[in-house]
């Protein structure tokens, strides 16, 4: 791409958490919306409240997984003619998204966010500020925004959506390992997309390259909640984000788009199921096949069928499935969803940056050799 966006600041430091009032008021922030989940002002919620300070504040919480345009909508019912300085965005992937579709409605009532595009300017009149509490999903500083509809998932973008401001505070990340693997897995799959994607280059390659070897190292140590491996993972999402936030990411993507959302699984855990597969076909292409090979080194061996067999003892260690079949989906009810699973993964914008074009044939056969 000839275009770079990454946040204007960028903090990284476990419990900067607690110094979120002076963050804001330095950049001139004094009234915010805050948006996150209910678990998160559960376990956070004095701390949190705590660190604003003298920040006027509101707060919405009902934020739920995989967020859908028809929520976002409801929820701007609620704040209808409000102002605020900034939207702060509290948690995963889910609260991110969320908070980016809101701070865009809140400026653009008229806005229709499930035709988000790059090619347009959305003029936003609040800042975003993201705060994120997990390792993985990398829309804390990515321009992508992720939402659902009545025909899967919408996968969209505009550069005006990079949160200004990202806080990065190890802290705040979960202890469990149902959340610790899938978002782990979903920062992996991020910086291997990266590198294959069409519009990959030196800048991408060099921070997707770092953040594989990042986790590669910390990401069991993470699930056993060792603080320094944490605060590694943390960094590491976010420098996968930034990575294919400015290269794009590839047809595992597309594909684990369209499984996760036919078969509801969580967002990590799909695109983690195709990151093999899409390995395995991106390869073709000479240019991905150097960069795997650099890759090879990481993982101590030589070749890609040795590479292949890394990652899935890798997956193996940490609990990452790899066949769908391991998810306890029977086979009849995956391949009777086979047409719609290849036909949303055509749909998916995700597959344009692909190295390798992929015809619908080509996907049909990554989903039914990967059951």
């Amino acid at each position: 791409m000839s275009l770079f966006k990454f946040p204007r600041t960028l903090y990284f430091q476990r419990d900067i958490i607690d110094s979120l009032q002076d963050i804001l008021l330095k950049e001139g922030i004094r009234k915010v919306l805050v948006i996150t989940d209910r678990n998160i002002l559960n376990n956070n919620g004095k701390r949190i409240e705590t660190a604003l300070g003298t920040i006027e504040r509101e707060y919405f919480t009902e934020v739920l997984p995989e967020p859908s345009i028809k929520q976002i909508q409801a929820a701007f019912l609620k704040l209808k003619g409000r102002e605020y300085d900034a939207v702060i965005a509290i948690g995963g992937g889910s609260v991110i998204d969320f908070s980016k579709a809101m701070a865009l409605i809140v400026s653009n009532p008229q806005a229709d966010i499930g035709s988000i595009s790059p090619f347009e300017s959305l003029d936003l009149k609040t800042k975003l500020v993201a705060i994120p509490t997990t390792s993985g999903t990398g829309s804390d500083v990515s321009f992508g925004v992720v939402l659902s509809d009545d025909d899967g998932k919408l996968a969209m973008g505009n550069y005006e959506l990079v949160p200004e401001i990202d806080i990065l505070d190890p802290s705040l990340t979960p202890v469990d390992r149902n959340i610790i693997v899938p978002t782990g897995i979903d920062a992996l799959v991020h910086s291997f997309e990266a590198i294959a994607s069409n519009t990959s280059n030196v800048m991408t390659d060099a921070l997707a390259e770092r953040a594989i070897e990042t986790i590669l190292f910390n990401l069991d140590g993470a699930i056993r909640n060792e603080e320094q491996a944490k605060d590694l993972m943390h960094i590491a999402a976010t420098m996968a984000g930034l990575a294919f936030s400015n290269s794009g990411t590839a047809s595992a993507h597309a594909l684990g788009h369209s499984f996760g959302a036919t078969f509801h699984v969580t967002h990590g855990t799909s695109v983690g199921l195709f990151l093999i597969p899409s390995i395995v076909f991106n390869s073709q292409d000479p240019e991905t096949m150097k960069k795997y090979l650099r890759i090879c080194k990481l993982f101590g061996v030589d070749d890609m069928d040795s590479l292949i067999r890394k990652i899935e003892e890798f997956f193996r260690k940490v609990g990452q499935p790899y066949r769908v079949r391991e998810l306890g989906i029977e086979e009849p009810a995956y391949m009777s969803k086979l047409e719609q699973l290849v036909a949303l993964s055509m749909r998916d914008s995700e597959l344009a940056f692909n190295p390798v074009l992929a015809g619908e044939e080509d996907l049909k056969k990554i989903f039914v050799n990967n059951y």
